[in-house]
């Protein structure tokens, strides 16, 4: 008999975006669980929000218990729905889900896997407290770059030897390159010339993603390369900010922002250089996706992109919140085209191993193990 899974998620996504990456990754790994080894469903804590009404169109259920994130009834709720599942796992995303999900995994005599998906600079002090009491509940930990393993042993008081670092990934058929006429089609559609340099970046509008420090760059770029472009598509709480600090740097005309998209494989397709500039990072989807399509990518050298990206191989790396280096590094491989193929080869060759079957698989392996565990015990 299948294993039942139980997935609980603080938040399916963030302020003012269409859809968080974790809701991106439970619609990549739900349907490729083996269904003769697991049964899996999903609870969020809070109401519906837009990110779950899209998973739930893609044929992905949500139970919303919908409490605020200290409110003591969550316990409750979850033993309930974890002995209505007859859940043997659950597999927390969140600080609230761990907390409440490791006091009810214990109730229901489940075993609990603890996710962590980036080492948050701006980890609330309640937290730690709550981990260091909470940790011997913890059955398992997933990080997902080295920098967050170190984040969970260090800060949030996991046994290291309950740490299991499975990284994130792609589901790589999806993103592969897309036919030129639909990346022109898509260079139309966005008023981008057809033979313009196009510098793109895929992702919500949100501080951490530091778009600001992009369009620094981009000033600095465009003052050498006029012909070149800025595509910025997704949505977000800083897309009314970006916008009128491209107005106020001048270079409004050369930017496109296309807001959220759900064609992203096409949008890769009418970049010729990916761009990442977050301040922190997990390890971002989007560098996977990039990864996958044979881009040429400039990134900060933030937690996981610097652990998957080979500087001067793979990708290009600069230090974070430094407008000048980032434009440094993009005018380098808009300018030297033997460079850019080069990265955009390796970049894809290195794809091969984050592709998401993989990481479904070790998860799989994961809870294999943590169950063998709970019955020797």
């Amino acid at each position: 008999m299948p294993v039942a899974v139980l997935h609980v998620c603080d938040k399916f996504g963030v302020a003012g975006s269409s859809i968080h990456g974790v809701s991106r990754l439970f619609s990549w790994w739900f349907p490729r669980y083996d269904p003769r080894r697991f049964t899996v469903s999903l609870c969020g804590l809070k109401r519906p929000e837009p990110a779950s009404r899209l998973l739930e169109e893609k044929g992905i259920p949500v139970r919303h218990l919908g409490r605020g994130r200290f409110d003591p009834r969550i316990l409750g709720d979850l033993v309930r729905l974890a002995r209505e599942r007859r859940a043997a796992i659950l597999h927390v995303h969140g600080y609230a889900a761990a907390d409440f999900g490791r006091l009810a995994a214990r109730r229901a005599g489940a075993a609990l896997v603890l996710h962590e998906h980036f080492a948050d600079p701006r980890m609330p002090g309640y937290q730690g407290l709550a981990d260091r009491l909470l940790a011997p509940l913890t059955d398992r930990a997933i990080a997902v770059s080295g920098s967050t393993r170190d984040f969970l042993v260090r800060r949030r008081h996991v046994p290291e030897g309950k740490v299991r670092l499975i990284w994130n990934g792609a589901p790589l058929a999806e993103f592969a390159a897309v036919a030129p006429p639909v990346a022109r089609a898509v260079r139309r559609e966005l008023g981008l010339p057809a033979d313009a340099p196009v510098v793109g970046s895929i992702g919500r509008l949100s501080e951490q993603k530091g778009h600001r420090y992009l369009l620094d760059a981009a000033a600095r770029v465009l003052h050498q390369r006029t012909d070149a472009r800025f595509l910025i598509a997704g949505d977000g709480d800083q897309m009314d900010p970006l916008r009128r600090q491209a107005e106020e740097l001048g270079i409004a005309s050369s930017v496109v922002f296309a807001g959220h998209r759900p064609d992203v494989p096409a949008l890769l397709g009418a970049i010729d250089v990916f761009a990442i500039s977050s301040t922190y990072e997990g390890t971002p989807l989007a560098l996977f996706e990039a990864m996958a399509a044979g881009k040429a990518i400039v990134s900060t050298a933030v937690d996981g992109c610097r652990e998957v990206l080979e500087d001067g191989l793979t990708g290009l790396l600069v230090p974070p919140r430094d407008p000048e280096a980032l434009a440094a590094a993009l005018r380098r491989s808009l300018d030297d085209e033997a460079l850019r193929a080069s990265l955009a080869a390796r970049a894809r060759e290195a794809s091969a191993r984050y592709d998401i079957s993989a990481c479904v698989a070790r998860m799989q392996d994961l809870y294999d193990e943590v169950l063998a565990e709970k019955r020797r015990a």
